[in-house]
């Protein structure tokens, strides 16, 4: 029994980098456009410096993932097949982030937020493989609802903390995130099992073909892709402008926006812990549609508020819908696809967001800014939440095919018929 508690506490350290990781990301998300706005007015263009973490996201996980998987065996027994690069990136996101808020200049500060968003990129790839190397299926979405704990702690640091921090001495959260980032890697590196993962593929399961081009063959994969970059279009598209917004819109400072945005981080903190155990009962595909539709209505109805006290309990609802896109969409994938080569199947899942965040930033600054010629007293701002609405709406569809294409194989493969309402819930729950 003692035995059987140490390897649950192992599988929920595994989460603790995400901490980390997501409160030097919401830092950086959030506060790099303050300070870019120093020298621009163009939502577009300070978004385009956001959207720059997806581009790198395309391109940067799948040769993470290769070479995780492919680590030599030495190094891997000596490091940890995923801690090696989890160690690499993570003084390489601290330095990139403790200098930001001593540059001068538009460019100066873009270049050290695309050094930051790089590093992240190599970090969060074999942060998440340890999922798919360590943790069983039945327990992937409640250690993956605890993760989403980790994140809500994370996006608490980098929207409010960092606010607050940020008002006392501009460096200060900056120096602070960069801290708990390298604190919550090792912790992390800490709780990989002793084995320190696989060892390498052997070579004839090589010659079956790149492991991205076989996946993305199946119809069902294809558009839970498409869902997934929808709901985190959604919740990034936004994430640029929160303080923006606030200031256009509600006439509130940093650290106000900071105070409102704890309604938000307490719906998605309460959300990630129960959403694990509620999927558990009704399945989570079907829990992952109800929770979008919450969300875009929710987001589509954040227009009218022009009061910071209107749209806290709107806050809150959009917070309780998004803990779902935290513990759900990744437990549901590595089901999906399996445990073959975790490291490159980790990368295409995180290649999906990374598409939605070249993508959703620069469309919702876009929105903005031609919504500023019909609406030049408040700058535009409101429609932000017209954009992010429609894209979580859209992801229902999405979802719906990916969950009709993968019935349809089951039920092909299955010797016995497989249950309707079932097919993506945990094996044994």
């Amino acid at each position: 029994m003692r035995e059987e508690r140490v390897i649950r506490l192992r599988e929920y350290g595994l989460t603790v980098g995400t901490m980390g990781s997501n409160a030097a990301q919401t830092l950086i998300i959030a506060l790099l456009p303050v300070l870019l706005g120093r020298y621009t007015d163009s939502a577009a263009l300070i978004g385009a410096v956001i959207g720059a973490e997806g581009i790198l996201a395309i391109f940067v996980p799948y040769w993470i993932g290769y070479l995780s998987d492919h680590l030599p065996n030495r190094l891997a027994r000596r490091f940890g097949r995923r801690a090696f690069f989890l160690w690499t990136a993570a003084p390489l996101m601290t330095a990139s982030l403790v200098v930001v808020p001593f540059l001068r200049g538009f460019w100066p500060l873009a270049t050290a937020g695309i050094l930051f968003f790089t590093a992240l990129q190599g970090f969060v790839t074999p942060l998440w493989a340890l999922m798919i190397d360590a943790v069983p299926d039945e327990r992937r979405a409640r250690v993956q609802g605890v993760r989403g704990a980790f994140q809500a702690i994370g996006l608490a640091f980098g929207l409010i903390g960092g606010g607050l921090l940020f008002e006392v001495w501009e460096p200060l959260p900056f120096v602070t995130a960069g801290f708990v980032l390298i604190l919550s890697t090792w912790f992390t590196a800490l709780s990989a099992p002793s084995d320190r993962g696989h060892d390498q593929i052997a070579p004839a399961r090589r010659r079956r073909g790149p492991v991205w081009r076989r996946l993305l063959k199946r119809s069902e994969i294809r558009w839970f892709l498409v869902a997934n970059g929808l709901w985190n279009g959604a919740i990034d598209g936004i994430r640029p402008y929160i303080f923006l917004y606030a200031g256009a819109v509600f006439g509130i400072s940093v650290g106000g926006t900071s105070g409102l945005l704890v309604f938000l981080l307490l719906g998605v903190g309460l959300g990630a812990v129960a959403v694990g155990r509620l999927s558990d009962v009704i399945g989570r595909a079907r829990l992952l549609m109800f929770s979008a539709g919450l969300c875009g209505l929710a987001m589509l109805v954040a227009y009218f508020p022009r009061t910071s006290t209107g749209i806290i309990w709107l806050l809150a609802a959009a917070g309780l819908a998004a803990a779902s896109f935290i513990a759900l969409p990744f437990p549901v994938f590595a089901r999906l696809t399996g445990d073959e080569a975790p490291g490159r199947q980790t990368a295409l899942f995180i290649v999906s967001i990374g598409v939605s965040r070249v993508l959703a930033p620069v469309l919702v600054g876009a929105v903005i800014d031609f919504s500023a010629r019909f609406d030049p007293e408040l700058r535009g701002y409101p429609f932000m939440w017209v954009a992010a609405g429609g894209m979580a709406l859209l992801s229902v569809p999405a979802l719906l095919r990916a969950v009709s294409a993968a019935r349809r194989r089951e039920r092909a493969n299955a010797p016995l018929p497989v249950p309707e309402d079932r097919w993506d819930a945990a094996p044994g729950s």
